[in-house]
Parts: C-alpha cells; structure tokens; sequence
C-alpha cells in the first residue's frame, strides 16, 4: 500500500496547510470587522468631543486628540490587514491548497474501495502516483507553506469494504455538511439580528433627536447624539460586509444540498460498485469545484 500510504501523507499535509491559511484568514477577517468599528465609533467621538466650559486643554492634552489618534490608527490597520492579510493572493493559496487536498482524497477513496480506474490491480498503484503527480504539479508555488508531518489525516491506508466506504466516506461527509451548515446558519441569524438591532438603534436615535435636540450631556461633556446614527449604520454596513465576505449563507445552502445529494445516491437502486463510487466521488467534487469558483469571486 506503498501508494495510498504516499497520497494519504501528501493529503493530510495539504489539509493542514490549507486549515493554517484559513485560520490566518479568519483572524485576520475579524480583527478587520473589530477595527472597522473601533475606528468608526473613535472618529465620531472625536467629531463631537467637546471639552467642558473653562477646560484648558489643547494639543497633546486635549482627549479629542488621543481620541483622534487612536480612530485614525484602528482604521489605518483595518485597511493595512484587508491589503495584506486578505487580499487576492492569500484567498488563491488558501482555495488552492483546499482544492488539492480534496482532490487527493477523492482518488486515495477511490483506490481504497477498488473502484475504476483502480479496479485493476496489475496498474492500480501506478496510476495512482501518476494521478497524485498531477494534482500536486498545481501547487508547486505553494510549497514554502506546506505543512510537513501533519499527521496520519483522514484519508484511509488500506483497502475499504463497500460498506466501509459507505460508513467513513459517504455517511462522514453527510454528517460534516450537516453539521457545518447548522453552525453557519446560526452565526447567519446572530449577525443579522446584530445589524438589525443596530440599524433599529439608529432609527430611534434619529428620533430622539428630532424631539430632544442633538447636543445631550455627558459626564460634563457635550456630544451630538446624532452622530451616533451614522456610527451605527457603518457598524451595521461592516456587520453584512462581514457576512458577504465568509460566505456563510451559500456555504450553508451548498452543504445542504451536497449532503442531500449523497444522501438521494446512497439511498437509491444500487448500481454496479464502480458506479456507485464514481457518483459519489462526483458530488463532492461538484460540490468543492463550486466552493472554489464561490470564493475565486470578489465579495459584492
């Protein structure tokens, strides 16, 4: 099993690299939406700090300075992170190295059910190192992020009995998709709840002033309540910006279908084994060629 041993090693690698350049990407994502909101929330404070009467501050000493400052820094950084830490390049690398790994997969399962084009023993290793070879040529720019000794993976190292490939592939995956839907539908509901009660907090706000008048006091200081209409509304903008760019409503709507689909196929006729697997194998790479086109694409 020399060859499954080789693709379940180089699989388990392009896994974990592709974890580690998602995990830098979704830091980097949230640390964007905290200084987004942080910036904002500074910028307007200090628009409408006014010191309290006989204060004598100026420069240095003048809150609305440090205030100013410390805005204008949160955003400079939300900017720098979206550059650098989120921008085209990085998406590709993480989306390559994925597709890679799941690509690896396919073929390691479908050698260890025996089934076509590894159904024929004389030519079933060697066509299986030249098919490795090929998927991995595409991530040779890639290479100074793999991940060496990441493990045995998931893949299997010896051959499947069908209802074994049912079980630990087909059923496996049915329940990662469930799962991974169910849990991206409901941080769908908790973000737009929070934009919701935002965007109804600036509704009222905007209507408290109408009545009470903009300038309120607070702590001695005077501030324009008003403001706060515009930080909120940003704050909500960056909360849906923040859904769009994690793609959580179509990875939810994919994975449902997907799971359905494996779940229709293994539920139906029972086909010739060979069949079966192929139809299998089919799904899922239908399901990560969608994935990958989905975030190849800009968020709008």
């Amino acid at each position: 099993m020399a060859a499954l041993d080789m693709i379940a090693d180089r699989q388990a690698g392009w896994s974990v690299t592709a974890n580690k350049l998602k995990a830098g990407m979704d830091r980097a994502r949230w640390a964007v939406f905290g200084f987004s909101v942080l910036g904002a929330l500074l910028a307007a404070i200090a628009s409408q700090w006014t010191n309290p009467p006989g204060a004598a501050v100026s420069g240095v000493n003048d809150p609305r300075t440090w205030i100013a400052i410390v805005g204008a820094l949160s955003l400079a950084t939300a900017t720098f992170f979206t550059q650098r830490l989120l921008g085209k390049e990085r998406v590709s690398a993480w989306v390559r190295a994925r597709a890679i790994s799941e690509a690896l997969k396919r073929e390691a399962y479908k050698y260890a059910a025996d089934a076509a084009p590894y159904d024929q023993p004389a030519t079933a290793d060697a066509l299986l190192a030249s098919e490795r070879k090929k998927i991995e040529d595409d991530g040779d720019d890639l290479l100074p992020d793999y991940v060496t000794n990441a493990g045995a993976g998931s893949v299997p190292r010896k051959k499947l009995p069908q209802d074994e490939y049912k079980t630990r592939r087909v059923d496996a995956q049915i329940n990662f998709y469930r799962t991974r839907a169910t849990s991206y539908q409901g941080m769908v509901k908790v973000l737009r709840r929070t934009e919701f009660c935002l965007a109804l907090a600036a509704t009222l706000i905007t209507a408290l002033a109408s009545v009470t008048g903009k300038a309120t006091h607070l702590f001695g200081y005077s501030f324009d309540i008003a403001a706060l209409t515009a930080v909120l509304t940003t704050i909500a903008g960056a909360v849906l910006a923040h859904v769009e760019a994690s793609r959580f409503d179509y990875l939810a709507t994919v994975y449902l279908s997907t799971a359905r689909r494996l779940e229709d196929r293994k539920t139906g006729p029972a086909p010739i084994w060979s069949d079966f697997v192929k139809d299998c194998e089919s799904i899922l790479e239908t399901e990560n060629t969608a994935w990958i086109a989905k975030w190849s694409k800009a968020p709008t």
